[in-house]
């Protein structure tokens, strides 16, 4: 999809697991109207090198390759994106990438992946400075939130300031890209195995009511009447991620009253606007029952075992959810629970309570979502054993697969977690400034992906 024209070419590499962001970042240039002074390109990442090789790069004075990257993506994407960034540098084209992955782990998007560029943390406003310093042909290196290899060592450029989430667009309105509209953003928990903290913050912000409407209204004048939300806690918003805001909870649902009435379904507390179970009491459940159009609400339990949930610094209890279950199921919601199995450290105990706890909610009339541990980069649990489920819990996982109770990818995560887990012994993954010597050795100089920024720098300021 080509969308607009000028002399630095933007091409943006899609997947399926990245729509969002690339649609946040239109937004932002479109806020900025940086997207009238170049041209943009949105483009499967498989097919980015056919792009790259028909001779656009000498139509253009600067060619930028953009990725965004999940750390999920990698083990099955990495011979594309080695191919994407060897064929961009052939020509000359700069690549820069930003997402999940370059937050987690710039180290080895720099050094082993090659990029020239890594966005550290969200994006929309570092993204548009840096735009911005293209199209004007100032130094781009001088915004916060990147990184970059300057020929001996990878430099951070300090993290972003967060933004105000009613400053941006949670998608591009001009360009049709559309998505749910993210209402919260951070999260003051930092579990262990959780990237969001780590590449939001720990300070929960909030969109604007009143800008939540608007950008409901504007997706049901384009035809799109069921609006979902992306959030960390649904339920917390408002809040500063601790205690229920029911004043602001109860603005936002009631305002949400006028979407509906122009044909607009409210979807509020299920994917991908889960729920913690210490944000569910009979006041919030009164509030929304009859006014989202969402039957099912969805439970993080994550464990039922508290000391795993200790461990793993939910900050809530196994008996919490129990509770949350029943208080909805009162009402006449369906519910869905989260478990992820093979958390480190987890015992034969651990696993027998949660089994236990699994019964529970199901006796209770909810159905179990099953999850593997993944070692994320960018988490306190990166170089941790990846997940693993034990034979007597595979057996309870498929009894209860047998009777539609439970659902899930549990056994492609399995091997997920464990290719990750591969992809760090090799130094794909650094993930931390400790192994970046260590990967040099390693890898040494032949297989090297990155190049000193100097060298693509010089282009872009003469530019």
């Amino acid at each position: 999809m080509v969308i607009s024209t000028k002399k630095t070419l933007l091409i943006f590499g899609y997947t399926k697991w990245n729509k969002y962001s690339i649609a946040a970042l239109l937004g932002a240039l479109e806020k900025e109207k940086l997207d009238e002074k170049i041209k943009i390109i949105i483009s499967d990442l498989s097919e980015i090198r056919d792009i790259i090789n028909s001779n656009l790069r000498s139509k253009y004075e600067l060619v930028i390759v953009a990725v965004s990257l999940m750390s999920t993506q990698l083990p099955h994407s990495l011979d594309t994106i080695k191919d994407v960034v060897e064929s961009a540098r052939r020509v000359g084209a700069l690549t820069i990438i930003g997402g999940p992955h370059a937050t987690g782990d710039p180290y080895g998007s720099l050094i082993s992946l090659g990029f020239d560029i890594a966005f550290l943390s969200e994006s929309e406003k570092s993204f548009s400075e840096f735009m911005k310093a293209v199209t004007d042909g100032s130094d781009p290196l001088s915004i916060r939130g990147i990184a970059f290899w300057d020929g001996e060592k990878v430099i951070l450029s300090g993290r972003p300031d967060p933004i105000n989430l009613s400053e941006y667009p949670p998608f591009s309105l001009k360009y049709g890209l559309l998505g749910p509209i993210e209402i919260s953003r951070g999260c003051p928990y930092a579990c262990k195995y959780c990237q969001v903290s780590y590449m939001f913050g720990v300070r929960f912000r909030h969109r604007e009511v009143d800008n939540i409407i608007y950008y409901a209204l504007e997706l049901i004048k384009r035809g799109l009447r069921d609006i979902r939300f992306i959030s960390p806690n649904s339920f917390g918003y408002g809040s500063t991620g601790t205690s229920i805001n029911f004043n602001a909870l109860t603005e936002l649902v009631s305002k949400l009253q006028e979407v509906r009435r122009f044909g607009g379904r409210i979807y509020l507390g299920t994917f991908p606007s889960e729920v913690r179970p210490d944000f569910i009491d009979e006041e919030v459940v009164k509030t929304i029952k009859g006014r989202v159009d969402n039957k099912k609400i969805i439970i993080g339990a994550q464990s039922g075992s508290n000391r795993i949930l200790r461990l793993i610094g939910r900050s809530h209890t196994a008996e919490d959810v129990l509770n949350a279950v029943a208080l909805l199921r009162h009402y006449g919601f369906g519910v869905d629970v989260d478990y992820i199995f093979g958390l480190p450290r987890e015992s034969d105990e651990d696993i027998r309570e949660t089994i236990t706890h699994m019964t529970k909610v199901i006796l209770m009339g909810a159905r179990v979502h099953a999850h593997v541990f993944l070692p994320l980069p960018g988490t306190p649990f990166v170089t941790e054993t990846p997940g693993r489920i034990t034979p007597n819990l595979r057996r309870e996982l498929f009894k209860l697969l047998g009777k539609g109770l439970i659902y899930g990818q549990w056994a492609k995560q399995e091997l997920l977690a464990s290719e990750i887990d591969k992809l760090r012994q090799k130094y794909v993954i650094i993930a931390t400034p400790k192994r970046v010597d260590e990967a040099l050795i390693k890898l040494g100089k032949s297989k090297l992906m990155a190049r000193p920024i100097d060298q693509v720098v010089s282009r872009i300021v003469k530019s």
